[in-house]
């Protein structure tokens, strides 16, 4: 595609090649020559080099380096005094890094960071181009060569010609970016602002989302949620931990700066079973234009950085792109925000203004509707809110027609809110249109799981894994809970219990294994309107009849039949009975099927012998049958797949 003048498309022209005292260290390779030579060199001596660098002069702290080099890794000062020192035997000279005692280190030589072009001018003589005008020749002066001798050096020459020719196809065959020949599962992670300005900061969640969006409609090809890899956010990665904890073999990271009135930014591609880089670009636009920025990540994403993830397919054919810089700038920010309770407010209050700027932007739109759904089911904004992601999710299907995750979030919805049949159809039909999406598998499973067909929702559950090779949706939890499966229901669970709703789940499920003592020392999830928890905790812990009745009286209706099956649940394993049955007959009567799920569910136990409970468990069989027979008859229309119409 053509460019802007403001940004660059390949990596031959960028800034990213240092030179100082007769050395170079050449971004794009990560290679420190000295002399001219490439020399041998591990990676956090190189790692400190590239640090020391780009401090262009400043004393960088010992902590700092520490810090950047081994981030959350335990060294000593000997550690650093070692990679300085093996620097300093490659490099020959003991000043070009200072020591300043008792503080850090420094670069104490000139130093200049020059273009590839200039580097490759250096190399090997003068770029020839056929966009180039033809060099000039200057007149004869003075010596006129013998024809023969003409002759024997334009054949001389031409066989240089060949020869430089033919040894830069072979360099280039050799630097050029290899596809991946295995599957590739891929995360990314934060960038590093290295520009010292916390007015940048946001970029570093944004920039990795950009290159999400752009990558998530390629064929065969696993993204870890950016989330599962927030948690490897400093300089200087242990890149096979990160492929060790998130099961992947390749890593894009990145780092960005402001040079004058340019944001410059690089982006790497890692092969993390090796800790090598095996792929980068960096590019220049101007930093008051985000909506430049938009069009290089998409360009460059697409491009080198797809290629050498093997991607050879993307399903649709460009990203939606922002066409108001205000918008894109706000849109970009609101990356940075959590989706804790009260950031995540903070976040739709930035989106309104997004869609209000430029209402044509889809993904504001699908970011609105992830956001508004959150704040609905655990931010206590209750059905407006629910609505709002409902107007959000059509909005952007009316935009991006071709968008498969606003179908999805739909069908979630219509899930929640009893229409079964309809939503089952609507999953079938997504998965057979992309088959190989393990998000579309979850939206099924989920489907069958309020239908109460739990064996094949742990299917789907398991095919959503295996596609993903990962554990990124923790409703599935739910359906191995309902299945008896406790420790597979576990495996769906964030670890550290970093979420509220992993806290809720984990109660969940060891309270049914019986591990008692470790469900009491979770504390209660804080999700609004949930004080359910605070109640069932109660009971575990033995507290007084009173306090629990107390707390029993507390417990809400909540919008999403499956919470109100779990809160029956609550209310049973604490003997409150009448108010148990009143809300396992709401579950059921908005369509949580609930069977087989209570014949199996061990806090229901005490409720197996009264009467009005065999007449829910019959209720619960008859919602289950419905769904399994009427299933199967029903053919969607082309309708049912689209916006609304107004």
């Amino acid at each position: 595609m053509s460019s802007s003048p403001e940004m660059h498309t390949g990596g031959d022209t960028h800034r990213d090649v240092w030179r100082f005292a007769g050395c170079e260290f050449d971004g794009l390779r990560y290679e420190l020559r000295v002399g001219g030579q490439p020399v041998e060199m591990e990676r956090r001596p190189l790692d400190l080099l590239r640090y020391l660098l780009l401090k262009q002069g400043e004393v960088a702290k010992k902590e700092e380096l520490l810090e950047a080099v081994w981030p959350g890794v335990l060294v000593v000062d000997a550690s650093l005094a070692t990679a300085v020192s093996k620097l300093r035997k490659v490099m020959g000279e003991q000043e070009i890094i200072q020591t300043v005692p008792r503080v850090g280190y420094r670069i104490a030589v000139p130093m200049m960071l020059v273009a590839r072009e200039e580097q490759a001018t250096a190399t090997v003589g003068q770029r020839f181009s056929l966009e180039a005008a033809p060099p000039t020749v200057a007149p004869e002066r003075g010596i006129r060569w013998p024809a023969t001798t003409a002759s024997w050096v334009l054949w001389v020459g031409l066989g240089i010609a060949v020869m430089v020719a033919a040894s830069m196809a072979v360099l280039a065959i050799r630097n050029r970016p290899r596809a991946a020949s295995e599957p590739v599962n891929v995360a990314i992670l934060p960038f590093q602002n290295i520009s010292g300005s916390a007015d940048l900061n946001y970029l570093r969640s944004a920039v990795p989302d950009e290159i999400a969006r752009t990558l998530a409609v390629a064929r065969a090809l696993t993204l870890r949620p950016l989330a599962d890899s927030a948690r490897f956010s400093g300089p200087g990665v242990d890149f096979r931990k990160v492929g060790h904890d998130l099961d992947i073999n390749r890593v894009v990271t990145g780092h960005f700066l402001v040079m004058g009135n340019q944001l410059h930014v690089t982006i790497e591609a890692v092969d993390s079973d090796k800790d090598r880089i095996v792929w980068h670009d960096s590019f220049d636009v101007p930093s008051s234009n985000l909506l430049v920025l938009q069009v290089q990540i998409a360009a460059v994403t697409r491009g080198g950085l797809a290629k050498v993830l093997g991607v050879k397919e993307f399903v649709t054919d460009a990203t939606p792109r922002s066409t108001n810089e205000e918008a894109y700038e706000l849109y970009l920010k609101s990356v940075d925000f959590t989706y804790d309770p009260l950031p995540n407010k903070q976040a739709i209050q930035l989106l309104r203004r997004v869609v209000i700027l430029d209402p044509n932007y889809a993904p504001a739109w699908d970011t609105l509707c992830h956001r508004y759904y959150t704040d609905a089911r655990f931010g206590g904004g209750g059905p407006q809110a629910m609505a709002f992601s409902d107007a959000a999710a059509e909005k952007e299907l009316a935009l991006n027609p071709t968008s498969l995750d606003a179908l999805a979030e739909m069908t979630i919805h219509r899930t929640e809110r009893g229409d079964l049949v309809k939503a089952h159809q609507i999953a079938l039909e997504l998965l057979r249109r992309r088959p190989d999406d393990p998000n579309l598998h979850h939206v099924l499973s989920y489907v069958l799981r309020y239908g109460g067909s739990l064996d094949e929702a742990g299917r789907e559950c398991e095919l959503a894994v295996l596609l993903a090779t990962t554990v990124p949706w923790g409703s599935c939890s739910t359906t191995f809970m309902e299945l008896g499966n406790y420790n597979r229901a576990m495996d769906f669970l964030r670890k550290d219990l970093s979420s509220e709703w992993s806290k809720a789940h984990a109660i969940e499920v060891l309270l049914r294994e019986g591990k008692t003592e470790q469900a009491t020392r979770i504390p209660a999830p804080q999700i609004p309107h949930w004080d359910s928890y605070k109640m069932l905790l109660a009971c575990a812990r033995r507290e007084p009849e009173t306090e629990i009745r107390t707390l029993a009286s507390k417990v809400e209706v909540d919008d999403d039949p499956e919470v109100d099956y779990l809160f029956a649940g609550h209310l049973a394993y604490c003997g409150q009975t009448d108010d148990a049955l009143r809300m396992l007959k709401t579950a059921i009567d908005h369509s949580y099927c609930s069977y087989p799920a209570v014949d199996k569910d061990p806090l229901f136990d005490g409720l197996r012998g009264n009467t009005q409970f065999q007449k829910l468990r019959q209720s619960g069989l008859a919602c289950h049958e419905d769904f399994t027979n009427n299933r199967a008859k029903r053919e969607p229309s082309v309708a049912e797949f689209g916006p609304k119409q107004p």
